[in-house]
């Protein structure tokens, strides 16, 4: 799919990705098997979905197709023009440009929260190149919103977890390795995270203690 009156959404992408080639991830758009193999990890009879990360919005989309309705999907994008091109495709939806750390406060301040628990998180962040501190502030962000025993399906271009065994010990979740995505380029691997105990995990700000 093409911008409405610009270049190519996959353009756009490694455009992106030339600027700042850390914080994108990857030099293209994710694959339609591997966004089937996302959407395939939804709870059963999930409603309320918040991606992050969300890129040209192939998982938007397929999540989408999938049966969620865009104004029960939450879209956050960190890059500026990405967030642009999310907002001029999807715009039904809550799309957001905001930072995953902040998804606490993105949530209540969009009125997201109003509509009830939220179902799953799927994310496209890089976390492979986030230092650990990073990390542990959105994975707390992120299950702050989540309800009971949701999940954060999370792709990865390793073969193993993005987020290392200690930060989940520490967090009280477990990981499952859920599928490959071969025909991705790079190949990609699904990781679903859930809590393994019931303590809340609460989001922290920056600047907070960990």
């Amino acid at each position: 799919m093409s911008e409405p009156n610009g270049p190519p959404a996959a353009w756009t992408f490694f455009r992106q990705w030339l600027k700042n080639p850390r914080a994108m991830a990857s030099l293209a758009p994710s694959s339609k098997q591997l966004a089937r193999q996302m959407v395939a990890q939804l709870p059963s009879g999930a409603r309320r979905v918040i991606e992050l990360g969300a890129g040209t919005g192939v998982f938007t989309r397929a999540l989408i197709e999938h049966g969620i309705a865009p104004h029960e999907l939450l879209v956050v994008e960190l890059n500026e023009e990405l967030h642009e091109l999310l907002h001029k495709q999807f715009p039904a939806s809550h799309v957001v440009h905001g930072d995953a750390c902040d998804l606490a406060e993105i949530v209540r301040s969009s009125g997201f929260a109003d509509g009830g628990s939220v179902d799953a998180v799927v994310s496209g962040l890089g976390f492979l190149a986030m230092p650990r501190d990073l990390q542990r502030r959105i994975v707390q962000a992120v299950f702050s919103v989540l309800g009971p025993d949701k999940p954060l399906v999370q792709f990865t271009y390793s073969p193993t977890s993005p987020l290392p065994r200690d930060l989940l010990a520490e967090l009280g979740l477990g990981v499952r390795r859920a599928g490959i995505a071969w025909l991705n380029v790079p190949p990609a691997t699904v990781h679903v995270y859930t809590r393994n105990r019931s303590t809340p995990i609460r989001a922290v700000r920056a600047g907070d203690a960990p």
